[in-house]
């Protein structure tokens, strides 16, 4: 029951599934938002569970015909002590920098167009570090969004992407900052950090706990 209440709120960042005449492939990837159980309403309460594919997406071709790689957002609204705001999660496309850019467009147009302080929290596939910075990313600059990282630590790299694809590469290989913690309206970041990218953070077998660090924020609203 949890698993279908899950899907009716929160929608695959990446579906993409074709017929065979023998097997059926699916491959599933949620986009999910964890809200604590463990406080009261009166401290904590959220409402308005939305979630959407994007409009723009790349298409493959492949030898079972074209293939639409789907990516979408989920947000929901934020009811905290005495403030309120939006919390919006998302995973923009990686290989087609265009589709990437309209990507964000539809976040800023759609989900975040509300009188809400934004809060952003997403792999944006949009490299925030080292320079150039991809304009993904400088659209959400220019449009008015502050980076968390870049108010607490303006002058660290703060990689956050990305170790060998089995995890098990013993020198980290982080080499750009592409996950993201966005804020729009009268909200102060206090404090930042990365999780997962220290060596000391690898398990026993040598593995990292992914092939993106985890990026963690203390926001105050105003």
């Amino acid at each position: 029951m949890l698993c279908r209440r899950l899907r009716s709120l929160f929608r695959p960042r990446l579906d993409c599934s074709r017929p065979s005449n023998f097997i059926c492939v699916a491959l599933q990837n949620y986009n999910m938002v964890l809200v604590r159980s463990d406080l009261p309403p009166s401290i904590l309460q959220w409402s308005n569970p939305q979630s959407a594919y994007f409009t723009n997406i790349v298409y493959l071709n492949s030898p079972i015909g074209v293939i639409p790689i789907t990516r979408s957002w989920v947000s929901i609204d934020v009811q905290f002590k005495q403030n309120a705001f939006r919390l919006i999660g998302s995973h923009l496309e990686s290989g087609d920098a265009t589709i990437r850019d309209l990507q964000g467009g539809e976040l800023r147009t759609g989900p975040a167009n509300t009188p809400q302080p934004v809060i952003i929290a997403m792999d944006s596939n949009a490299q925030a570090a080292p320079m150039p910075q991809d304009p993904a990313y400088l659209h959400f600059i220019t449009a008015g969004y502050s980076d968390a990282w870049l108010e607490i630590l303006p002058d660290t790299a703060g990689f956050t992407c990305c170790q060998a694809e089995l995890d098990n590469n013993p020198v980290s290989q982080l080499y750009q900052r592409i996950d993201l913690i966005l804020t729009l309206g009268n909200i102060e970041a206090k404090t930042i950090a990365l999780y997962g990218a220290d060596p000391s953070d690898r398990t026993i077998d040598g593995l990292w706990p992914s092939d993106h660090a985890g990026v963690a924020a203390w926001l105050k609203l105003q």
